[in-house]
């Protein structure tokens, strides 16, 4: 066999039992290799045979759909144009070419995206390009069953399409994705405890790639953006900023951004190049400095600062679903509610702003008995307002939090007042 030839390169290549293997080559899209146990690339075989000998066998089905990936899970997975199927063992012996059993598991097929590894099971792009699809183990049917992610979330979705995809495991389990229209759509994914949660983050700019690169004990998401600055058009690898930190200074929580650690206060910040022309945000020392535009790299503070994080603002939104009220017919879809006051439990955050829509929002006082000339500080309580009324079917929530602070929500809360 070899494999280095025109038409014979694999387009997927794993491992499974200390074997190397591969698979969707152009003139066998439907045939998989697999070297000798224990090498990497020996691909030879003996006569008579023996269990260790390099192996090779094609996959029949009813469709001719070629190898897009091989996932080592607990059985080795062909996640193949048209569906996913199961390479195995019978009776759980060594993989050899006398033990070796290929069954269908699913008729939902994969595109070219690197499926994502997660605990026990991987997250795929569906061939069409346009749903995640998580392939995991079912013992009630026993088989790897193929269950759509993006069903919560199909507005997120339609229209587009997914070219990129990473997973990072610590200190969060979010599966990132990249869509068509440069958007970079996350998945909270906790499976043991039913968690399946789609956030979409946008930037001055479109996402084209994505990694994920392991630095001390965090899991760190590195993206190409390409951004238009001073007119002209810039590819950047930008690293996400963690979201661990200790003083309220350390917080970074700006786009494209920066940190100046200085040993005494200044006012003026140079070298910001990458932002040139840009409207920035900056957090001084815990305290929010809004609206400085940058020219020639640099910009002024109107007050000295040490610590200082600075970049493009962005605002983070979270939007409750319309509300259902128990006990009451059809709970209560189409009886007009207003949310009348919300109570908001946060741990270490920073200003809020809250109302029935996003152009009718409040600020939550952010100040309670620090100094006046020292930033407010960041707080973990449960914070209450009034809403502004806004009677409908609805009665939805609009949480915001527009400044370079955190915003860490953990309940939510509200008096609902009910009409007719």
């Amino acid at each position: 066999i070899r494999l280095d030839t025109s038409g014979n390169f694999p387009a997927a290549v794993g491992y499974y039992e200390q074997r190397r293997m591969f698979g969707g080559t152009t003139n066998n899209p439907q045939t998989v290799y697999g070297t000798k146990s224990g090498t990497e690339s020996n691909l030879n075989a003996s006569l008579p045979s023996n269990a260790s000998d390099a192996l090779s066998f094609t996959i029949k089905a009813q469709q001719q759909n070629a190898i897009r990936h091989l996932v080592p899970l607990n059985d080795l997975i062909a996640l193949t144009v048209g569906g996913a199927w199961k390479i195995a063992s019978t009776n759980g012996q060594a993989l050899t070419p006398e033990t070796l059993s290929v069954r269908t598991q699913s008729y939902f097929g994969s595109n070219n995206v690197h499926p994502t590894l997660t605990g026990s099971s991987c997250l795929y792009v569906e061939a069409n390009g346009r749903r995640v699809r998580d392939l995991s183990f079912s013992w009630q049917s026993q088989v790897y069953a193929s269950d759509d992610r993006s069903i919560m979330a199909p507005h997120l979705f339609n229209g587009y399409t997914l070219t990129d995809s990473a997973y990072t495991r610590s200190p969060d389990q979010v599966a990132w994705f990249v869509r068509s229209d440069g958007v970079l759509l996350g998945l909270s994914y906790v499976p043991e405890h039913q968690v399946f949660g789609w956030h979409q983050h946008k930037t001055d700019g479109t996402f084209e790639s994505v990694a994920v690169v392991a630095e001390g004990n965090e899991d760190v998401l590195y993206a190409v953006v390409r951004r238009v600055i001073d007119g002209s058009s810039y590819r950047y690898i930008e690293r996400m900023g963690s979201r661990e930190f200790i003083t309220q200074g350390d917080a970074f929580y700006v786009d494209s951004g920066g940190t100046l650690d200085s040993e005494s206060p200044v006012t003026t910040i140079s070298g910001l190049t990458w932002l040139e022309g840009k409207t920035v945000v900056a957090l001084a020392d815990g305290a929010v400095v809004a609206n400085l535009v940058v020219a020639s790299g640099s910009v002024t503070l109107p007050i000295a600062a040490s610590k200082i994080q600075i970049g493009l603002p962005f605002t983070a939104d979270i939007q409750t679903l319309p509300m259902a009220l128990e006990g009451q017919q059809a709970g209560g879809q189409g009886t007009y509610k207003s949310v009348d006051y919300a109570y908001l439990r946060v741990n270490r955050s920073g200003i809020i702003r809250i109302g029935p829509t996003e152009d009718r929002l409040i600020t939550i006082p952010p100040r309670t008995n620090e100094n006046y000339d020292t930033a407010p500080r960041l707080r973990s309580e449960v914070l209450d307002s009034l809403a502004p009324p806004d009677w409908g079917p609805d009665a939805q929530l609009w949480i915001q939090s527009s400044d370079p602070t955190p915003l860490t929500l953990s309940a939510i809360t509200m008096k609902v007042s009910t009409g007719g």
